[in-house]
């Protein structure tokens, strides 16, 4: 089984974590949909969380936010994986780099993290360069579609927001609006809003209620209201 969750910030929002970890077993899948915050800032309930996280031994795939060290993931060895490239940050832990198709038990998932923060986030020294895609990352997108034959089963981003105006290709809205409206899939699951909601039948945005491949956010609000209520804490 494939669980997401997402914006666990560091440690400052860890509820959707702890719940994953309770509700997943060993063998299962965890996909942090960005804003992990591994090394974001430098105080010492950070380095705990880095510290404490790496050290899990749980099959997690990362898909970076905008709220990242990216000189922090970009430093842990590269390798092939999936039919991508990837960092390994652990023996289980993987984070997926932008703009690849990734088979991931037996289904297609076109990845593309990062975004665009608020100024803000700069003002407070909390800003690492990175956060969106480049010129390199995006052609590499169009190009993993396109010898996807545009159909991929999940499309994983760090934010989902349809655009009516946005049609230049070489940003990041428009590579959505271009997957949403040239690309056949049966979900997209995004992070970032700090929400667990569906947008439309085709579109989940996750948090901190961890949500099943193949759920809504419907489903996942039931099933996990059901799971808590029948395991003994």
């Amino acid at each position: 089984m494939i669980y997401f969750i997402s914006d666990p910030h560091g440690g400052e929002r860890m509820q959707g974590f702890e719940r994953a970890l309770r509700l997943a077993q060993p063998d299962d899948t965890l996909i942090i949909l960005g804003d992990l915050g591994l090394a974001f800032g430098k105080s010492e309930e950070n380095r705990r969380f880095t510290e404490w996280f790496l050290s899990l031994d749980r099959r997690i795939l990362i898909v970076d936010g905008n709220h990242e060290n990216f000189a922090y993931l970009n430093a842990f060895p590269e390798e092939s994986w999936g039919g991508g490239r990837v960092n390994r940050l652990s023996r289980s832990i993987l984070r997926l780099q932008r703009g690849y198709v990734f088979e991931i038990d037996g289904q297609r998932f076109f990845v593309m993290g990062g975004c665009k923060s608020s100024a803000k986030w700069a003002k407070m020294g909390l800003w690492y360069e990175g956060e969106e895609p480049n010129e390199e990352e995006i052609a590499r997108a169009y190009r993993s579609l396109s010898e996807s034959n545009h159909a991929v089963d999940y499309v994983l981003t760090h934010k989902y927001e349809p655009s009516e105006t946005e049609r230049d290709l070489n940003t990041l809205q428009g590579l959505r609006n271009y997957i949403d409206e040239k690309v056949s899939f049966r979900h997209w699951y995004a992070g970032h809003w700090h929400a667990c909601r569906d947008t439309d039948e085709r579109h989940t945005i996750v948090y901190d209620i961890p949500t099943a491949l193949g759920q809504t956010a419907e489903d996942a609000k039931a099933a996990f209201s059901n799971f808590f209520e029948e395991t003994p804490t």
